[in-house]
């Protein structure tokens, strides 16, 4: 089904004190940059001062607004006809003379995006005369048809409807939370998915993560907790390999690009991670999400590159800080999509490539950023990098009073974290190697990245805070796949010290043990960890490991039989119990 295009006018409105609701949009307009306004030269009709609705704006708003603007969506009025669009005429010319309507935050000429919303010029100017000369409504005649827009689903009914159960109660007062609402998937085969659309049902939404787990992880976590989901930025759960699937207000739903569908397993669980911000009021949640399945599975296989600034630390009046990111391309690749992701602070976003012969070639150059509207944005053809090719972020925050969009007032020191009111740096490129191979070796090297970026900001967090015994986890965590194990244990240690309870940290050095071959001492930290912790099936897997090396079988058995009960489905596991029970058959005289 032929999606309608998108546009809204609520959000300078509400900046202006104009609109007191606050809403989440679902998309506004795609752009026509035609300059002429039913085949008629525009400059024309200035000269002759003819502008009417019925015959030269009705057309602009019915395409561009009142997708949004209409009974049932999030905006705040309706613009179908023409005594709706005479009452917030003024404030039209307002918000289509300052580009803030429709939203779209990517300058011209440093990109070319699909479903780009924006008015030309002739249009802006179009509805200004139209309200200079007194906003004439026109001959009825003149009127185009009221178009008609696709009930409930943007994309049409989806093949799977899928929704939280029971609503989630969000209370009216105190800080933003990201909580993870788990719905299971009850399908009796695998199924390709072509697209997703996700309609959150409630204006406290800011933006919405949606991540798979075939472990069973999350579910448990679920369960523990007493109320629908469970708390935290890292859930055992992830994006579909090579996928980026997000909402925020004013993203259209797009379909996947042509072979690059995305699988996914029966009795597997879909994560909704929820950035939730308070209304002044209670309010019931409850999400849905739309599958659209294909036929066809995947032919290509895409690979996420992040570029995170963790280290963030902006000072009170600060007008310019900036932070800056970079990753060298061990392989050619193509560039599928950017998503950027900053706070209210964020002003000037800046995403490109350093060609090989020092050229510069732009991903994305955002002006005035505005966190209420930010989006995910898909290439219309995708954009070619060699290796050799360095990506880079550079991004600038304005921690002013200056700056209207700044939470805080008088300014305060701003760090890196989860709230709305600290910071954020990201980059996501969703980019296509051109090999199986390639694909290998990039992924290997984006990992690296990864964790040299997380290990710097535990760092810099733990020499403030030398106390904090999950930083001192999270710091060891990310050591061990750097290849400095043994600088990971102390942390290890020192967590535990501080708190014997620490979770995974009895895991973790029980594998800094077994990598020095020290068997005696990784049992007794494995095992310490299942007394901690008797659902980690981590644990038992390591203890089976330090089974076989001490050539008992049987018990190695025991624990993998163990893992495999706590988590049937984690990958892995029935392979390695199978592993035993052959060496135990063939060892038997």
């Amino acid at each position: 089904m032929r999606r309608a295009p998108r546009s809204g006018l609520c959000g300078l409105l509400t900046v202006l004190g104009l609109c007191l609701a606050v809403f989440v949009g679902t998309g506004c307009g795609r752009s026509e940059t035609s300059n002429s306004a039913h085949g008629t030269n525009q400059s024309e009709l200035y000269r002759r001062g003819r502008i009417t609705f019925n015959r030269d704006i009705a057309p602009i708003v019915f395409q561009h607004c009142a997708p949004c603007h209409r009974a049932g969506l999030p905006a705040p009025f309706s613009l179908l006809t023409y005594l709706d669009a005479q009452k917030h005429a003024a404030d039209m010319v307002k918000v289509t003379q300052a580009r803030y309507m429709p939203p779209w935050l990517p300058e011209p000429g440093f990109g070319e995006f699909v479903g780009e919303r924006k008015l030309s010029v002739d249009q802006i100017d179009l509805i200004r005369q139209w309200v200079d000369e007194g906003a004439v409504e026109g001959a009825a005649s003149d009127l185009p048809v009221t178009p008609k827009w696709p009930e409930g689903w943007e994309l049409g009914q989806p093949d799977l409807v899928l929704e939280l159960s029971p609503p989630y109660t969000l209370g009216a007062a105190g800080k933003d939370i990201h909580r993870n609402f788990v719905i299971p998937v009850s399908l009796p085969e695998t199924v390709y998915v072509r697209a997703v659309e996700v309609r959150p049902e409630n204006r406290s939404v800011h933006h919405v993560r949606i991540l798979i787990d075939q472990s069973g992880e999350s579910r448990l976590r679920d369960q523990a907790d007493a109320e629908p989901g469970f708390d935290g930025m890292r859930p055992p759960a992830k994006f579909p390999l090579g996928h980026m699937l997000t909402w925020a207000p004013g993203k259209s739903s797009f379909p996947e690009p042509a072979g690059l569908s995305w699988t996914l397993e029966k009795d597997t669980d879909i994560v909704l991670q929820m950035h939730l911000q308070r209304t002044g009021k209670t309010e019931s949640l409850q999400p849905k999400i739309g599958l659209y399945f294909t036929n066809q599975p995947p032919a290509k296989s895409a690979l996420m590159i992040g570029l995170l600034s963790q280290l963030i630390d902006i000072a009170p009046d600060e007008t310019n800080y900036v932070a800056e990111r970079s990753f060298k391309l061990p392989v050619p690749v193509q560039v599928l999509g950017v998503l950027p992701h900053l706070h209210y602070l964020g002003n000037e976003v800046q995403a490109f490539a350093e060609l090989p012969d020092g050229t510069r070639k732009w991903l994305l150059l955002i002006k005035h950023w505005d966190f209420n509207w930010q989006g995910e944005y898909r290439y219309t053809h995708p954009v070619n990098l060699p290796a050799g090719a360095r990506i880079a972020m550079r991004y600038t925050y304005d921690n002013s009073d200056r700056n209207i969009r700044n939470p805080s007032h008088p300014p305060r020191r701003v760090r890196f974290g989860p709230q709305s009111t600290d910071e954020m740096g990201e980059l996501w490129l969703q980019v296509l190697p051109g090999s199986a191979s390639d694909w290998a070796v990039l992924q290997r090297e984006k990992m690296l990245l990864d964790f040299r970026e997380t290990a710097a900001f535990y760092e810099n967090f733990l020499r403030e805070h030398p106390d904090d015994a999950p930083a001192h986890v999270g710091l060891g965590k990310v050591l061990g796949p750097l290849g400095q194990a043994a600088a990971a244990a102390p942390h290890f240690r020192a967590a535990l010290k501080l708190d014997p309870r620490q979770a995974e940290a009895h895991y973790y050095l029980g594998l800094v043990h077994l990598e020095a071959r020290e068997f005696e001492q990784a049992r007794a930290a494995f095992e310490e960890e299942l007394r901690v912790n008797p659902a980690f099936y981590k644990a038992h897997v390591g203890l089976s490991m330090v089974a076989i090396e001490a050539q008992n079988l049987a018990l190695a058995e025991a624990h993998a039989r163990a893992a495999l009960r706590i988590s049937p489905k984690i990958s892995g596991l029935q392979e390695l119990l199978d592993r035993i029970v052959k060496a135990k058959a063939k060892a038997k005289p």
